[in-house]
């Protein structure tokens, strides 16, 4: 279920409060450290503990040695299978948190609160996660589906112009595909 988050992140609030987690683990890059973990922690109401796990930013971090590191800070911080990861961030994170997430312990919980556009309209949707292989893609994953998504679309105001551009090409790719009118809808818009 993907939700649109208001300015107070109400709906993300709610969703805490009727889950029964034990801890909160929220995955962030270097990026979303920096833009966005304050807007969620300066909005997220909960009395469950938490810890801020931060990977460096970039495509060449998504590999089984930062899995590896990440499957032992859970298990030193004793994760068990009632925790919550909140993956905050773009594809890398989203793959990188829900493939962690989906084989720590056989699987606990995760959501997704995207923070680029091509995340938002591709990456953290349709529950495929993963990490890449020596020099292929995606090679090792899972196709495991996130609690809920939760997407602020106030997240785009701090990217920079490429990174909105290589977001509106996938949802070009996808009116090509699946959807007339979404195609001409966007073939429309002649800002970017």
């Amino acid at each position: 279920m993907i939700t649109i988050l208001n300015d107070n992140f109400s709906e993300l609030n709610d969703f805490l409060h009727e889950k029964s987690f034990s801890k909160i683990f929220i995955l962030v890059d270097e990026n979303t450290h920096e833009y966005c973990l304050p807007v969620l922690l300066g909005n997220m109401e909960t009395d469950l503990g938490f810890e801020i796990l931060e990977i460096e930013a970039g495509e060449e971090m998504k590999n089984v040695q930062t899995a590896i590191q990440l499957w032992e800070i859970l298990t030193e911080m004793q994760a068990d299978r009632k925790a919550l990861v909140i993956n905050l961030g773009g594809g890398v994170i989203t793959d990188m948190g829900g493939f962690v997430a989906s084989t720590y312990k056989r699987g606990i919980q995760f959501i997704n609160i995207p923070t680029t556009l091509l995340s938002m309209c591709d990456a953290s949707i349709g529950g495929k996660t993963g990490i890449d292989l020596m020099h292929y893609k995606n090679m090792v994953g899972t196709f495991t589906f996130p609690e809920r998504i939760f997407v602020y679309p106030k997240f785009l105001e701090t990217l920079p112009f490429k990174e909105l551009r290589s977001g509106f090409a996938e949802m070009l790719k996808h009116g090509l595909i699946a959807d007339k009118i979404h195609w001409k809808n966007l073939v429309q818009i002649n800002k970017l």
